[in-house]
Order: structure tokens, then C-alpha cells, then sequence
């Protein structure tokens, strides 16, 4: 995997489980166990980056100038939202259920 990190650590918790009913217990302490830990990292992975928990997450997985060029891209290229990216914070929350 090869990523740029933006800072000097980085927090990443994992959890996996088989049975779907479990879902929301272990996407609980998922989320908590990460909430906690945050702060000691300075980034995150884009891919593995729960935007229905915090859709803010896409922002801040680039830095300021990164996060403008990409806007300015997907205007200039998309104006009219015809691809749906899960980069795009209020898209993620409105749909938590998209991929």
C-alpha cells in the first residue's frame, strides 16, 4: 500500500466479524475505540475512512491546496454531479448506505 502521510503517526483500529446482526455493536466500539485514539494520529487512509461516521473525514484526508484542486476538478470536469463520489462529505451523509 503507499500512501503520504501527514504527519508522524498514524492510528488506524480495525475489527472484524461474521455475523451481520452484530453490526452495530461492533461498528460502536469501532467508531468509540477510534474517537479515543484520533488524536494521537495526525492522518488518515482515504480508502478506510468511514465518511458515515464523520463526513468531514474527506476533507481532512488532504491537505487544504490537495482538497481545493480536487473541488476545482470535479467542477470543471463534473458540474453537474453526474459521478457520485464518496469523496464529497454531504453526499456521504446523506447516503451512509452507498458504497
Amino acid at each position: 500500500m503507499a500512501f503520504s502521510a501527514l504527519g508522524r503517526s498514524y492510528v488506524v483500529p480495525y475489527a472484524v466479524w461474521d455475523d451481520p446482526r452484530q453490526d452495530a455493536a461492533h461498528t460502536g466500539w469501532l467508531r468509540d475505540a477510534m474517537h479515543r485514539v484520533e488524536p494521537l494520529g495526525t492522518g488518515h487512509y482515504i480508502a478506510e475512512t468511514d465518511l458515515t461516521a464523520a463526513p468531514s473525514r474527506a476533507r481532512r484526508s488532504f491537505t487544504a491546496d490537495d482538497w481545493q484542486r480536487l473541488t476545482s476538478l470535479r467542477g470543471r470536469y463534473d458540474p453537474d454531479g453526474v459521478f457520485r463520489s464518496y469523496l464529497t462529505p454531504d453526499e456521504a451523509a446523506a447516503d451512509p448506505s452507498a458504497p
